[in-house]
């Protein structure tokens, strides 16, 4: 194993408008994710996904609770010459919208970004999996028993 490790934080907010669920895409991946983004120096969790979601989507938001955390674990690539391994702690929030006009900000490797309804994302490949998986089940009830729940461990 190397002697490097990369380590860090992001949050991912689960931001629910009209009966709608916020979802983005991100440099060209064929997949969904809930916007976000890493947390930064002497930044606290919420103040980071109330900057992420302004700087990317223009929206004001304030956060209601902590929904799930999670583990992401990269393996070094022995293909690649970067062979650090990367673990990610994943903070998922429930936020509430406050106010502002949708506008993706073309600085942020967004390709699109949509609401979507429960039905339609079970149309969509939303990542991670583990998380989008839990918000669909959880969406049902307002997420009313859920705070703070560890979902484990997944991978690249």
């Amino acid at each position: 194993m190397s002697d490097v490790y990369q380590f860090k934080v992001r949050v991912g907010v689960i931001l629910i408008r009209d009966n709608k669920i916020l979802l983005v895409r991100q440099n060209n991946k064929p997949f969904w994710v809930f916007p976000g983004g890493t947390l930064e120096v002497d930044e606290g969790l919420e103040d980071c996904a109330v900057r992420e979601i302004k700087e990317e989507i223009n929206l004001n938001i304030r956060i209601q609770k902590v929904l799930y955390l999670a583990d992401f674990l990269r393996a070094p690539d022995p293909k690649s010459s970067d062979r650090t391994p990367k673990h990610t702690i994943d903070v998922f929030m429930l936020g509430d919208y406050v106010g502002g006009v949708p506008m993706m900000a073309l600085d942020e490797n967004l390709n699109d970004m949509a609401f979507f309804t429960r039905e339609e994302c079970l149309e969509r490949n939303i990542r991670p999996e583990l998380v989008s998986k839990r918000v669909l089940e959880d969406w049902e009830h307002g997420f009313a028993n859920v705070s703070g729940l560890y979902l484990g461990k997944y991978m690249a």
